[in-house]
C-alpha cells in the first residue's frame, strides 16, 4: 500500500467511524502538556476538527497546498478574562458574566458541527482528530539545520530538542499538516511527542486513555497480536491522511465510510472529499469493512474494532 511505513515502531490509529467529537482527547492533551506553558496558549497539539470545514489553524489544508504561511490570525489568541467584572458588574446583567477581552474572531472548533449540506436530509460531517503525524520522512526533521527535530530510531516518534533549536522556524513552515506550533516566548517549536514520558514507562498516550468512544488504537507495528497490526498490516483499513504528501505518517485513519445512509438510501458522505483526504485507498477500506461486517464476530477485524481493550502495561 502507498505510503507504507517501517515494519516496527509505535503507531496510532483513529477510527473516524467511531469518533463522536467530544474533544476529550484534545482537552486531556492540552491540560497534560501545554496548559501551563507560557506562549503556548494557541498550541493545541491535538484537536478534533469538524470536516468539511476550515480546521485549526484556519484553512490549514488550503494554505499548505498553496505553500502559504499561517498567519497569527489563524490561531487562537490569548484570552483575557476580567474577573473583577463579576463583582463590579458594569453591564448590570443578572447574573453577571464575563467574556474574553478582546473578543476573539477565530479559534479551535469555531465551526464545530457545521459541516456540509443545507437540510437534515443532505447534512453531512465527520470528526477528524489531528496531531503531529510522526512521519517517517518528516519534512520538519529534514528542514531543520541543527537537528533540533529528530526521529527516534527505536520507535519512530519525532521529538524536539530545544537546546539545539536556533529559532529559524523552518520546521514550522515545512510541516504540510501544520502541526508544529511556534512558541514566540521560548523561541522553540511546540508539538505532540506521543506522550513519550508515559510510553517509556509502559503506559499509553493520554489521548488514547481519554477517548470516550474507544476510537483510538495504539501499539507497536511489529507486535502481531496488537490492534494496530490487525488494522494496518493484516486488513489494511488504517491509511494515511493526504498520502500525496509522501511523508509516511505513523498516525493512521479508518475513513468514515460506515455512516448511516441518507433517507433515500444513498451514502451520507461526499466520496470526492474523502478521496481528496485519503486517496483512492478509501474505497478499498470501505469494501473490506463492509465485507468483514457481514462476518460479524467471526472477523478478527470486527472483534478488534468493537471489542476494544486498552493495550497497556507493556514496554513499547
Amino acid at each position: 500500500m502507498a505510503n507504507d511505513i517501517a515494519e516496527q515502531g509505535v503507531v496510532l490509529v483513529v477510527d473516524l467511524n467511531k469518533c463522536v467529537g467530544c474533544q476529550a482527547c484534545a482537552v486531556a492533551c492540552k491540560v497534560w502538556w501545554t496548559s501551563k506553558e507560557k506562549g503556548a496558549e494557541h498550541a493545541w497539539w491535538l484537536i478534533t476538527e469538524t470536516r468539511p470545514g476550515s480546521g485549526y489553524p484556519k484553512n490549514w489544508i488550503e494554505k499548505s497546498r498553496r505553500g502559504e504561511r499561517q498567519s497569527p490570525e489563524d490561531y487562537e489568541p490569548e484570552n483575557v478574562f476580567r474577573y473583577e467584572n463579576l463583582i463590579n458588574n458594569p453591564t448590570g446583567e443578572i447574573p453577571p458574566k464575563i467574556t474574553p477581552d478582546p473578543a476573539p474572531s477565530w479559534g479551535p472548533n469555531w465551526e464545530w458541527d457545521q459541516g456540509d449540506g443545507e437540510t437534515p436530509e443532505d447534512a453531512w460531517f465527520f470528526y477528524m482528530p489531528i496531531q503531529c503525524m510522526h512521519c517517517e520522512d518528516a519534512p520538519c526533521e529534514i528542514s531543520c539545520p541543527t537537528h533540533a527535530i529528530y526521529r527516534r530510531e527505536e520507535d519512530g516518534v519525532v521529538m524536539t530538542d530545544p537546546q539545539l533549536c536556533m529559532s529559524c522556524q523552518s520546521c514550522f513552515e515545512a510541516c504540510p499538516y501544520r502541526r508544529v506550533f511556534w512558541n514566540q516566548y521560548s523561541g522553540n517549536p511546540s508539538k505532540c511527542i506521543m506522550c513519550q514520558p508515559l510510553v517509556e514507562k509502559g503506559d499509553i498516550p493520554i489521548c488514547v486513555k481519554a477517548c470516550t468512544a474507544r476510537a483510538r488504537f495504539f501499539g507497536r507495528l511489529e507486535d502481531t497480536g496488537s490492534s494496530v497490526y490487525v488494522l494496518i498490516k493484516e486488513y489494511g483499513v488504517a491509511i494515511p491522511l493526504f498520502p500525496q504528501f509522501n511523508t509516511k505518517p505513523r498516525i493512521r485513519y479508518i475513513p468514515p465510510v460506515m455512516l448511516p445512509p441518507r433517507p433515500d438510501g444513498n451514502p451520507r458522505y461526499d466520496g470526492k472529499y474523502l478521496e481528496d483526504l485519503f486517496g483512492k485507498d478509501v474505497w478499498k477500506v470501505r469494501d473490506v469493512l463492509e465485507s468483514e461486517r457481514k462476518r460479524g464476530s467471526g472477523s478478527r477485524l470486527i472483534r478488534v474494532l468493537t471489542g476494544y481493550t486498552l493495550e497497556k502495561n507493556k514496554r513499547w
